[in-house]
């Protein structure tokens, strides 16, 4: 190196122009082929893929009263009363666990015909589990033949806690008997089932019904939102159906689409960052905060009821707009000036693509557009807030038509007044690039730790400072307007002339 180094100093400056534009090349090619392979490595990954529920399958579990309801998301079976036929499918009783609960003998290992406690099922609705690996049918036969009313299948996956999915009827196998509901329920969901009369203070003995609600309620979930585990952890993510309706997804659209524009830098204040990532990308910052319409606001609430997020830690919307051939290559939602703890994506209209792929997950993972859907992941560590999850690396492919996407990021700390009040009055006024320049200025002057706080600071005295000097203007001009003692002296000597 030191005698490439000393080499270099001797040669001509043509020579050192000619050497250095030669290794500039050269990078640019390197750079152009790792994008090239990291693509093709992309595309060649065999990914787990999403969604897989739809709503014809989507029920609800409810019980409580008006003050507290609470609800669990179940799925609908293939046999059995359907969705669509909400009279046949709706019950209301008292869940019962199954004695045997998995259905099967333990002494002969060999599925019952009828439950044990048979006459305690009878017009309710009995709970048992897909742990000994009986089919979904042959459970909910024997349940008939048991006299209840529904079946609900736990599905005990503890590598996956939250799943649940469609019992199917194999081919060939007759499911004329079977004309009562059957549902799944996630194990976790179970969990809460069986635990949710119970508190601190109760002894074992104190616990009536296993911790079951006294009556719970069926009934088809309709177009209401519903979740879909994808991977509890490396990294946690979730979808969430039904989010948002068409009518609110196409709102969006048209808010956006008079904005959108091609991203050409960082911008952190909208948490626009690493846009070298972005092909043919545009964007455009949704600010609204506390000004939010009533149509918006509804959006937020929901989104904080469904996910547990408080809403004053969501952003505003930022929504990309692809065309064909627009993409964007693996990168993390991590910003030098906040914590994002997840990132909510949300599709408002449907396509093939661009599909999302997260590439590091233990099973390589794609989702599907599809309009209204939520698609959640955990941008830091469960256990640790401040550590970014190396996991959640994922990419947007090729768009193969138009396709909006939008994007809430629900940051460590709340969003300051300023943020939420000042910006997006000056949004409103088309003034939002000042703003941007003045938290560019303000990073650079005073860096990534402190310039957010300063630029609050000015944020919030800005205003205050223009409606001082406005109001001072006025009174000027009140004041000039008043005749003083001076004139009115002149005024009454003139009139004695007169």
């Amino acid at each position: 190196p030191k005698q490439f180094f000393f080499y270099f100093l001797t040669m001509s400056v043509s020579s050192r122009t000619s050497l250095l534009l030669l290794l500039l090349t050269l990078l640019l090619s390197l750079t152009a082929v790792a994008a090239k392979k990291n693509d093709k490595a992309l595309d060649d990954l065999v990914y787990r893929e999403f969604p897989r529920r739809t709503e014809a399958e989507a029920a609800v579990l409810e019980w409580g009263h008006s003050a507290v309801i609470s609800a669990l998301d179940v799925s609908v079976a293939h046999f059995g009363p359907q969705t669509t036929q909400a009279a046949l499918l709706e019950v209301e009783t008292q869940p019962i666990l199954a004695e045997p609960l998995t259905g099967m003998n333990k002494e002969t290992d060999e599925a019952v015909t009828v439950l044990d406690n048979a006459e305690e099922v009878h017009g309710n609705m009995v709970v048992m589990t897909n742990q000994a690996g009986l089919p979904g049918w042959q459970m909910a036969q024997i349940a008939k033949k048991s006299g209840a009313a529904a079946l609900i299948v736990v599905n005990v996956n503890k590598k996956h806690p939250d799943d649940i999915y469609r019992l199917e009827l194999p081919e060939g196998q007759n499911a004329d008997g079977i004309d009562i509901p059957v549902v799944m329920i996630s194990y976790n969901s179970a969990n809460v089932l069986t635990t949710a009369t119970v508190t601190a203070e109760m002894k074992p003995e104190d616990v009536i019904n296993h911790g079951m609600p006294d009556r719970i309620r069926l009934y088809a979930g309709g177009d209401r939102p519903f979740f879909e585990d994808v991977a509890p952890k490396s990294p946690t993510l979730y979808l969430i159906h039904n989010v948002l309706t068409p009518e609110e997804c196409e709102l969006l659209i048209k808010t956006a689409e008079k904005k959108v524009q091609p991203v050409t830098e960082d911008s952190l204040l909208e948490l626009s960052h690493n846009v070298d990532k972005l092909h043919k990308v545009e964007r455009a910052m949704l600010w609204q905060g506390m000004w939010q319409m009533p149509a918006n606001k509804a959006i937020e609430e929901r989104i904080e009821q469904v996910t547990g997020f408080p809403s004053a830690h969501y952003t505003d919307f930022l929504v990309d707009k692809y065309e064909k051939g627009s993409y964007r290559q693996p990168h993390y939602d991590a910003f030098p000036t906040a914590v994002a703890m997840a990132t909510i994506t949300i599709f408002l209209n449907e396509g093939d693509e661009p599909a999302i792929v997260y590439p590091n997950a233990k099973e390589p993972l794609k989702i599907r557009p599809k309009q209204g859907m939520a698609v959640v992941h955990h941008n830091t560590k469960d256990n640790n807030r401040h550590e970014l999850d190396y996991d959640t690396l994922h990419a947007f492919m090729p768009a193969q038509g138009t396709v909006y996407i939008a994007q809430k990021f629900i940051l460590m700390e709340p969003l300051s007044y300023a943020r939420r009040i000042v910006i997006p009055v000056f949004a409103m006024m088309g003034m939002s690039f000042l703003i941007v320049q003045l938290h560019d200025f303000m990073l650079e002057k005073f860096g990534a730790e402190k310039g957010p706080s300063y630029f609050d600071k000015v944020c919030v005295g800005l205003p205050v400072l223009i409606i001082g000097l406005l109001a001072q203007f006025i009174l000027d001009r009140v004041q000039g307007k008043k005749p003083s003692t001076a004139d009115k002296k002149k005024k009454k000597k003139a009139a004695k002339k007169d």
